[in-house]
């Protein structure tokens, strides 16, 4: 791990503690810039860096990037404030129940809320209410993004808002997660119509979270950070989290994450694992596979996890023609599920999608497919995750 790296974590450490640093001069702050905005920790950085008092330390334009993304963040967090009422507003009055979860919830745990920055925003609500909830949302201005699977996206005033009647979809490594928490509603709390989730089953769900970007391309730094501000704020039975981890089929994976957790921020359990791996893979591709990754790596290994022969040709092939299954998941294509005749169709508009909205992933994500490193690095990760519960 680099030492801007390591830099990076001390400061999300300082901040969750609330602790004024004397600025090591040694870092290259462009770098940490860079890191921090890879892993949405830019506006949680400046909120440190503001308080030194040897802040002249950094390059006056690096500094103003970071107070440039502090301040993007804090007009963010007020347009999704404004969303979360909106909507608990119009669900309230026409008695939908409604559970807001992930960000919308973990930022009021943050020491500076405002820096917590969040993609969009996730709430969850009874199957048997989606089309109300459609109806209502749409009459009130929220243009329907995507309404394909459990997962409708709407977006209003620049803000995406995931509609969800399962906290959970699809795989998660090799384990059973949708079906351990397809029971979601039943552990919250509410008070009239919105509610929140019980505190430790909504953490045992952070971490099948976080498993399943670790499955795909990457989870981050901001992640853990998450598990640490919950930890401190709220009281969470961790014994009920790892048996509920347990059911789910992620214990070891948990007890990685939750060891990491305590040796960065002091918060979690320090269970007797080797967390220098992963902790290596949580810092080094941003915050969710968006830095450095060789996605090819990750479709090779995936083909080796399924015990498909991860040749370049058959690789290839199963990339532009996958089955059914695997394209009903497929937010963007709504209309084959529950339809597997219309695959063909699928196939063309999927190309379609890709190559006008995905060019450059999918070219990043094939160009070295089948070669001896790639193939390498996919064996590699295949054994880690095996070692650390994931698959």
């Amino acid at each position: 791990m680099t030492k801007e790296k390591e830099y990076l974590v001390k400061l999300c450490s300082d901040f969750l503690s609330s602790n004024i640093p004397n600025l090591d001069e040694s870092i290259d702050y462009s770098m940490l810039f860079e890191f921090s905005n890879a892993h949405n920790l830019s506006a949680v950085v400046f909120s440190v860096l503001k308080n030194a008092e040897n802040k002249s330390v950094i390059d006056e334009t690096v500094f103003k990037s970071f107070e440039d993304d502090f301040y993007n963040a804090v007009f963010r967090y007020s347009l999704q404030g404004s969303v979360i009422e909106e909507i608990s507003s119009i669900f309230e009055k026409n008695e939908i129940k409604h559970v807001f979860f992930k960000g919308a919830q973990l930022r009021d745990y943050y020491p500076v809320c405002e820096a917590r920055v969040m993609g969009d925003v996730d709430v969850l609500i009874y199957p048997e209410c989606r089309d109300r909830a459609k109806e209502l949302l749409c009459d009130n201005g929220y243009k329907l993004v995507n309404s394909n699977g459990p997962v409708y996206d709407y977006s209003k005033n620049d803000v995406t808002v995931e509609v969800h009647t399962k906290i959970i979809s699809g795989k998660v490594g090799s384990s059973n997660a949708e079906t351990c928490f397809l029971d979601a509603m039943e552990h919250a709390e509410f008070d009239g119509c919105r509610g929140k989730l019980d505190n430790s089953y909504h953490f045992a769900y952070l971490l099948t979270h976080i498993a399943h970007h670790f499955w795909f391309y990457g989870a981050g730094i901001k992640l853990i950070l998450d598990l640490a501000a919950f930890l401190s704020a709220e009281k969470i039975d961790l014994n009920a989290v790892i048996q509920k981890m347990s059911e789910i089929g992620l214990e070891e994976f948990s007890k990685v994450i939750l060891s990491v957790c305590k040796k960065w921020f002091d918060e979690g359990e320090a269970f007797d694992k080797d967390t220098k791996t992963t902790e290596e893979f949580l810092v080094s591709f941003g915050a969710f596979g968006n830095l450095n990754r060789n996605k090819a790596a990750v479709v090779q290994r995936k083909e080796l996890e399924e015990g498909k022969d991860p040749s370049k040709l058959k690789t290839r092939l199963r990339l532009a023609f996958p089955s059914y299954e695997k394209m009903k998941n497929i937010p963007y294509i709504s209309f084959i599920e529950g339809k597997p005749y219309l695959i063909g169709a699928a196939w063309v508009y999927r190309f379609y999608y890709n190559f006008k909205n995905r060019r450059a992933f999918v070219k990043k994500a094939t160009k070295t497919l089948g070669s001896e490193q790639t193939k390498d690095m996919a064996k590699k990760e295949l054994s880690y995750f095996e070692e650390i519960g994931l698959i």
